[in-house]
C-alpha cells in the first residue's frame, strides 16, 4: 500500500450502486505514506459506518465522505487532513451521531475550536500536535464531555475555562511552558502530569470537582480547591513542603509520593474526614498528624517512614486495612492497639525477620507477607486466633512452619515462592482450613498427610517438584490420605 497516491472510483467497485458498503462498520486506513487524494462520490457511500480510522497518512488532504450520520468513532493520526479551520467544520457535517474524536500527531492542525464540533460528542483525546494553540470559544455549544485529554502541547501556556468545553473529567499531560490552570467550573474529575513548570491551580468556589492527581508538576505551589475529595500527589515538592494547613474539610482520600525531602510535616494539620491515606518516603511524619485522622481506615506506607509508627504504636486504632510496602529499615511490628484492624499486607520489608508474641492484633483476620527475605520463622502464638487467610510468598528464608505457628480459626493458607520450606510439621495444619495452596516451593519434600484435617475442601499443589511423585493419582505415597478431598489441583492439573 505504500506506492498508492489516491483511492479513486474503482474503490467503490460498480459504480452503478448508489451505496457500495452498505454494510461496512469499521474501515482503516494504515501506513500509506505516499496518499494525497481520496476520491469521495458524495452520495452517502458508507450508510452504516460507525469507525472510521486514517493512520499514518502524511500526505492526504481534502475533505472525508459526507453524510456519515452513523459514525461513532474517528480516529486521525499522523495526516494533514484537518489543516485549516474552514475545512475543519465541514469535515464534521453530518456526523451527528459521533461520540468519541482522537487526533495524534497531526502538526498542520495549528487551532481546534471546540465550539465548532458536534455536540453528540462524549470523548476527545488529541496528543502531539506540536502547533496546536487552544482559542476562546466563539459562539456558545451544547458540548457536555464525558471526557477530555491533552497530552503533549508545546504552545500551550495558559488553560483557562473560555478554552475548552465543558468536561466532567479532563487530562492534561506533559505541556512543559504551561505555567497556570484555571480548572472549569463543570470539570469533576482532573489528572495532570509531566507539567513541570505549572505554579499556580485554582478553581472557583462553586466548582464541581471532587478528583484531583497531579504528577510530576515541580514547581506547583498553590492549590486552591475547596469540594476535593480525593487528592492525589506524586514528585510535587513544593506542594507537600511547603504545606502545613490543608483546607480541603471534605477531603476523604490522600496519595502523597514523596522523595524524602519534606521537613516539618509534624505540624501538619490534615483534616480529619480522610478516610484512606498513601504515604510514601514522608520521614518527618508525625504519630501527633496521624492520631489526629479519627475517620482513618486504610493507610498504606510505602518507603521508608519513622519507624515509631509502626515499632512504638504510632498508628490511629481507627485503621481495619494496613500496607507496609518497601521498607528496608523495618525490623519489628507492634501493632496490638489496633483493634479495629482486619486487613495487614506486608510487601518487601527485607529485614523483618520474624514476628513477635502479642505483635498483632485480635482483631486480624487477612495477613499477606510477601518479599521479606530475612523472615525465618513465625513464632508460637505470633498470629493471633482471629486469623482466617494467611498468605506468604517470596520468603526464601522461611524453613519451616512450627506446629503451634498456625492459630485455629485459619482457613486458607497459601505459601508461595518459599524455596528453602523443607517441610511443615505434623500437628501445623489446623483443623478449621479449608483451602491449602502451595505453589513454586523446589526443597518440600513433606506434607503432614496423616494430620491432614479432614475440613479440608481444596488442595492445590504446583511446581514442588519433590512433592508431587508422592501426591501421583491411585500411585503416590500420599494419595490415599488426600484422595477424599473435593478439590485436587496437582501441578495445574485437576485430579
Amino acid at each position: 500500500m505504500h506506492g498508492i497516491r489516491e483511492v479513486t472510483e474503482e474503490f467503490y467497485g460498480i459504480l452503478s450502486s448508489k451505496k457500495p458498503f452498505n454494510s461496512l462498520e469499521k474501515l482503516l486506513f494504515e501506513d500509506m505514506p505516499e496518499w494525497k487524494q481520496w476520491h469521495v462520490l458524495g452520495s452517502g457511500e458508507f450508510p452504516k459506518l460507525e469507525k472510521l480510522s486514517i493512520i499514518m497518512c502524511p500526505k492526504l488532504m481534502g475533505k472525508l465522505p459526507e453524510n456519515l450520520s452513523s459514525l461513532t468513532g474517528l480516529s486521525i493520526s499522523d495526516t494533514s487532513l484537518f489543516d485549516e479551520s474552514q475545512l475543519l467544520r465541514s469535515q464534521f457535517e453530518g456526523m451527528n451521531q459521533i461520540v468519541e474524536l482522537s487526533i495524534y500527531r497531526c502538526n498542520s492542525v495549528t487551532s481546534l475550536p471546540f465550539s465548532i464540533l458536534p455536540s453528540s460528542l462524549k470523548r476527545i483525546s488529541i496528543r502531539n500536535c506540536e502547533k496546536l494553540k487552544l482559542e476562546e470559544a466563539v459562539g456558545c455549544s451544547d458540548m457536555i464531555l464525558e471526557e477530555l485529554k491533552l497530552r503533549e502541547f508545546d504552545c500551550i501556556d495558559d488553560i483557562s475555562p473560555e478554552f475548552l468545553p465543558r468536561a466532567r473529567k479532563l487530562s492534561v499531560e506533559s505541556c512543559p511552558n504551561l505555567t497556570r490552570f484555571l480548572i472549569p467550573t463543570a470539570t469533576e474529575s482532573l489528572t495532570i502530569q509531566n507539567c513541570e513548570n505549572v505554579e499556580i491551580l485554582s478553581v472557583a468556589v462553586d466548582s464541581a470537582m471532587t478528583y484531583l492527581e497531579i504528577r510530576n508538576c515541580e514547581k506547583l505551589q498553590e492549590i486552591h480547591l475547596f469540594n476535593l475529595q480525593v487528592l492525589k500527589m506524586s514528585n510535587c515538592k513544593k506542594v507537600v513542603n511547603g504545606r502545613k494547613e490543608w483546607c480541603l474539610r471534605r477531603l476523604t482520600e490522600l496519595e502523597i509520593r514523596h522523595d524524602g525531602s519534606d521537613e516539618e510535616i509534624q505540624h501538619w494539620q490534615l483534616p480529619s474526614s480522610i478516610t484512606r491515606l498513601t504515604i510514601t518516603n514522608l520521614k518527618t511524619l508525625s504519630s501527633q498528624v496521624l492520631k489526629s485522622l479519627i475517620s482513618l481506615q486504610y493507610l498504606r506506607f510505602e518507603g521508608n517512614i519513622p519507624l515509631s509508627l509502626v515499632e512504638q504504636g504510632g498508628l490511629p486504632s481507627s485503621l481495619s486495612k494496613l500496607h507496609l510496602e518497601y521498607n528496608d529499615e523495618l525490623h519489628s511490628l507492634h501493632l496490638s492497639h489496633l483493634t479495629s484492624l482486619v486487613h495487614l499486607h506486608i510487601f518487601l520489608c527485607p529485614n523483618l525477620q520474624s514476628l513477635s508474641e502479642s505483635a498483632l492484633p485480635s482483631s486480624l483476620s487477612h495477613l499477606t507477607i510477601i518479599g521479606c527475605r530475612n523472615l525465618q520463622s513465625l513464632s508460637e502464638s505470633a498470629l493471633p486466633s482471629s486469623l482466617s487467610h494467611l498468605t506468604i510468598s517470596h520468603c526464601p528464608n522461611l524453613q519451616s512452619l512450627s506446629e503451634s505457628a498456625l492459630p485455629s480459626s485459619l482457613s486458607e493458607l497459601v505459601i508461595s515462592h518459599c524455596h528453602n520450606l523443607q517441610s511443615l510439621f505434623e500437628s501445623a495444619l489446623p483443623s478449621s482450613l479449608s483451602q491449602l495452596n502451595i505453589f513454586d516451593c523446589s526443597n518440600l519434600q513433606s506434607l503432614p498427610v496423616k494430620e491432614m484435617p479432614s475440613s479440608l475442601s481444596t488442595l492445590h499443589i504446583s511446581g514442588c517438584p519433590l512433592l508431587e511423585p508422592l501426591l501421583e493419582f491411585d500411585k503416590g505415597k500420599y494419595w490415599q490420605n488426600i484422595a477424599q478431598i473435593p478439590i485436587l489441583y496437582i501441578d495445574e492439573e485437576c485430579l
